[in-house]
């Protein structure tokens, strides 16, 4: 199973509850901005933090990749980016 952030903005528990509860079936996780925009356009880092940190206390050590909807602003401005944001919630992991 996928654990998609995109895809949970019509569900009603926090991310956190959402990853404990099907956390042994999550093989992979999708992340991008809460609108679909690449990640470094939006909020992520002060929303995605306490997901990450359960997935590490977790012990998660499987995929987590970048989903793009909109190329436009071009593949260096997207990778730029969206690894400022997954470094900025990577630092505040403890």
């Amino acid at each position: 199973m996928m654990f998609d952030f995109h895809n949970t903005k019509d569900e009603t528990e926090p991310f956190e509850v959402l990853i404990k509860r099907y956390y042994n079936h999550i093989q992979h996780v999708h992340v991008q901005e809460m609108d679909g925009e690449y990640l470094g356009t939006g909020d992520a880092v002060t929303k995605y933090v306490g997901s990450f940190q359960l997935l590490k206390d977790l012990g998660y050590n499987k995929w987590i990749s970048l989903e793009v909807f909109d190329f436009k602003p071009g593949g260096k401005t997207i990778a730029e980016g969206s690894m400022k944001v997954l470094k900025e919630i990577e630092a505040k992991l403890v």
